[in-house]
């Protein structure tokens, strides 16, 4: 019996990491699951008079993700103490609560059954992505929506920047000798191009690109279907743009000549008004929400609260004329601008130092899947608020820790 829960538990962080990519609240039941077995395991070996494990040396790249985790959970259940808005704060703690959980039952996974089972979570997120992305073209093609080819429509319930995300992950995740490697890598560059993300669109180009300067040398399977992914990216991209990216370009053009009409004419209009109607759209929404925050953090270098983010910006959005950040309600727009609206330049300092010391120790001990996944973070970071929202919160902190695990010098002996 124990040993067959064992069993069970091995396989835990690949069924979270399967089901997440799914549907967003898909991983809910299976962390349930995992924290009430291991709960109920040690009860048993605790009745039984069984001794407990021994620890085994933790990385040095895990010990530091998994306590920067733990350390911004702990920040924001202090943040409670000056909100006003306490039951959104409290909501806020509970969406927010696998910051916890999930280091806490990595950590038990580790001192109980040390690298394995590790090894099948790339294996088993990425067959969850390949049969995410068949039932949205599937269902597309059914369907016979022109919607549901791109953007929101082909993300389904998820954001399309988060399964942006995800995505780039796929050529690490297979193996270069898995059937069909090249043509997997093909449909996951034009459904990156289809889901019509600015933010995707640029991340995966970055990543990509520069996995594929780092094989150019070596022209094997991986070069040819990397070139493959964003060359396929671009015709999706194309084809699914539907006027994103030309809204982006002309919202920085028009940027550009506001404000150099804006100086030529201070000395001829010295009693403008100070706020004149904001544009709208998604770039320059994202404008409204980053100039908003940047002003609230200058304001409260101490935060305002784990609660009041919303709030508070929708204040100054009113305040500066911010009409579609205003509309949507918009959060900061970035995981960096987030911690720092409602926690300071501490929380801000936090994050900063949380995920690039992260890519500091990937780099050191040459883990790419863990410094590929932290760079990803980084970049997708600065331009969504990425810890918000359960489809963010539990990918980053899973894969972060699964990946600092199984790519320690020690695993591949702990596999054995």
């Amino acid at each position: 019996m124990m040993r067959g829960l064992d069993k069970v538990l091995q396989t835990m962080p690949a069924i979270v990491a399967f089901c997440m990519v799914l549907k967003p609240r898909w991983s809910t039941l299976p962390l349930a699951v995992w924290f009430l077995v291991v709960v109920g395991v040690e009860l048993t070996r605790a009745i039984q008079g069984n001794r407990g494990w021994e620890p085994k040396p933790l990385p040095v790249a895990f010990r530091w993700f998994a306590t920067g985790s733990i350390a911004i959970y702990a920040l924001m259940m202090m943040g409670l103490a000056w909100t006003e808005n306490e039951v959104a704060g409290w909501f806020a703690l509970e969406v927010k609560f696998s910051l916890l959980l999930i280091p806490l039952l990595m950590l038990y996974h580790w001192h109980r059954h040390g690298a394995k089972g590790l090894t099948a979570v790339p294996r088993a997120l990425a067959a969850g992505l390949i049969l995410f992305m068949s039932w949205r073209m599937l269902l597309a093609c059914v369907s016979g929506d022109a919607q549901l080819w791109r953007y929101a429509g082909l993300a389904g319930p998820f954001h399309p920047t988060y399964m942006g995300l995800y995505l780039v992950l796929m050529p690490l995740l297979l193996r270069a000798q898995t059937k069909g490697y090249g043509l997997i890598l093909i449909i996951t560059g034009v459904f990156v191009g289809l889901l019509a993300s600015k933010a995707a669109w640029i991340v995966a180009g970055l990543l990509w690109g520069s996995m594929l300067v780092v094989r150019a040398m070596r022209r094997g399977a991986r070069f040819w279907g990397i070139g493959a992914a964003l060359v396929s990216m671009c015709l999706g991209g194309w084809m699914g743009d539907g006027g994103r990216w030309s809204e982006f370009t002309q919202y920085v053009s028009t940027e550009v000549l506001s404000t150099e009409e804006s100086r030529a004419g201070e000395a001829v209009e010295p009693y403008a008004p100070k706020h004149k109607p904001v544009k709208t759209g998604s770039s320059a929404g994202r404008m409204q929400a980053w100039n908003a925050s940047v002003e609230v953090l200058f304001n409260s270098p101490f935060g305002v609260g784990t609660g009041d983010v919303t709030d508070v910006l929708c204040e100054v959005y009113e305040q500066k004329g911010s009409s579609y950040a205003l509309r949507k309600r918009m959060n900061p727009h970035s995981a960096w601008l987030q911690l720092g609206v409602s926690h300071g330049w501490g929380g801000a300092a936090l994050m900063l130092l949380w995920w690039f010391g992260t890519a500091a120790f990937a780099y050191q001990f040459r883990n790419p899947l863990l410094l590929t996944w932290i760079t990803a973070l980084i970049l997708h970071g600065s331009i969504e608020s990425l810890l918000e929202l359960q489809q963010g919160i539990v990918p980053t902190v899973l894969l972060g820790c699964v990946f600092a695990l199984s790519g320690s010098p020690r695993s591949q002996h702990q596999e054995n």
